[in-house]
């Protein structure tokens, strides 16, 4: 009698070891350890169509064309950009051309068109010194416009490029990228324009980023970055 207790208690014990052990592996939970450093994914992120204070200037490019997609880090620098606008440049909107396009919902950062690492603005413009949003909703009238080297319009020099928030958005995409672990790597826009960006209230802290400006355009791609400027990261 002793004895079939004393087997049934030592089976009972085996029982509940291997029990517990099962139960042990089966709801341990491998520690998660947390990368501040964020790494750069290949899929592609959308941009939003539009915002508290930005909007897709090129319907055809987010809709049809599919242009409108970017790395991770830089879909977060954009959207911290636009918190810091908030803050500092008031009430003007940005408006977005283009981002890059995507291969089967992923990027390849050895392809231009599908890097994911460039974005294409308009360049914000004042009419009597105020900023213009009617100018933004007449589409592509806006591209008959033609500017002198001073920023003004040929034929209504009221209207002007506004290189105050111009400079002022640059350094807030800057700063946003550093966040990410991004810098600027290139800013493409009318030759001319550049003295005028280190010649506002910025131009000093434009000029300690070291933020790189492309200086040599064709005569094409320089009347072309009169109404856009282009932005790489890095």
């Amino acid at each position: 009698m002793f004895l079939s207790f004393f087997k049934f208690l030592t089976v009972f014990i085996i029982l509940l070891i291997i029990r517990g052990f099962t139960f042990a592996q089966m709801s341990y939970t491998k520690p998660i350890t947390i990368n501040r450093k964020q790494e750069i994914s290949d899929i592609a992120y959308k941009l939003p169509y539009r915002g508290d204070n930005y909007k897709f200037y090129g319907t055809f490019s987010f809709h049809f064309f599919g242009k409108a997609f970017v790395n991770n880090k830089v879909y977060n620098s954009f959207t911290e950009a636009q918190h810091l606008s908030k803050q500092n440049i008031g009430s003007v909107e940005i408006r977005i051309l283009k981002g890059s396009k995507k291969k089967s919902g992923y990027l390849n950062p050895y392809k231009y068109a599908i890097c994911g690492y460039r974005i294409v603005f308009m360049t914000p413009m004042t009419k009597n010194g105020k900023p213009i949003k009617y100018y933004y909703r007449t589409g592509l009238f806006r591209f008959f416009f033609k500017f002198k080297k001073s920023g003004k319009a040929f034929y209504n020099h009221r209207i002007c490029i506004d290189f105050e928030t111009l400079a002022q958005y640059l350094l807030n995409l800057d700063d946003a990228a550093h966040f990410f672990d991004l810098k600027i790597k290139s800013v493409t826009i009318k030759k001319s324009f550049i003295n005028l960006l280190y010649q506002t209230s910025k131009g000093e802290d434009l000029k300690k980023r070291e933020i790189r400006f492309i200086k040599y355009l064709s005569p094409k791609m320089n009347r072309k970055y009169e109404e856009l400027f282009l932005v790489e990261f890095e």
